[in-house]
């Protein structure tokens, strides 16, 4: 008899022991689905106007957009308040191209705001993951971010395009940092400008083809 009563406090030891060890998980697990995503490497996508919240970060990350429409394309990043942080895409129809937001830290970005008549697809990713500018020469179309070896002593760039609107063309030699701007034109450009001393990124916005060559 004396057995069969000790057993009882085991089982129910065992039973106690398990919920404290689960429920912590579990609520774990709740609270992490509950908060917004983080910024790297996740992929959103809709239709129409949309509104991504992530977790406010000050830390530069890299989106790529898609969109399939025939008319605005508009992208900007919000702060905890709802306040326009800094633009990202203004173009008309389809877009393919890579931004980098937070790049001179100015706010936080605690949203990503669309507005779009068309099918879009938003990736984040961190800047490690920006397209490398290895060789001499790198050609590309639209809007790209390309991550260079620091530059050294005087060194120069020649650049190209072919697009209608704008082709604008920043250096970073310390991401989150004002940029340098080397090229800013409309049109049909052609041109050799300085690559400032410690460049490690480069920022195009273009909506057509273009080349550029470091020296």
């Amino acid at each position: 008899m004396l057995r069969r009563m000790l057993a009882v406090p085991a089982v129910l030891a065992t039973v106690l022991i398990t919920a404290f060890v689960t429920a912590p998980a579990a609520t774990a697990a709740a609270e992490q689905a509950a908060r917004p995503d983080s910024a790297a490497d996740r992929r959103h996508q809709g239709v129409g106007d949309n509104v991504i919240r992530i977790r406010a970060t000050r830390k530069p990350g890299l989106i790529r957009f898609t969109h399939d429409g025939a008319s605005n394309f508009i992208v900007h990043t919000l702060d905890r308040k709802g306040r326009v942080s800094e633009y990202l895409v203004n173009e008309i129809g389809r877009y393919d191209g890579t931004v980098l937001y937070n790049g001179h830290r100015s706010r936080e970005v605690a949203a990503v705001s669309i507005r779009a008549d068309g099918h879009w697809t938003a990736t984040f990713m961190p800047v490690g993951k920006a397209r490398c500018w290895c060789k001499a020469t790198i050609s590309g179309r639209g809007d790209q971010v390309l991550r260079l070896s620091p530059t050294r002593g005087l060194r120069t760039m020649r650049a190209t395009h072919t697009g209608r609107s704008n082709f604008i063309v920043h250096g970073y030699t310390r991401i989150g940092d004002f940029p340098d701007l080397l090229v800013n034109r409309i049109g049909r450009y052609r041109g050799k400008v300085v690559l400032p001393s410690g460049t490690r990124l480069v920022t195009v916005k273009a909506d057509g083809a273009w080349t550029l060559t470091r020296r």
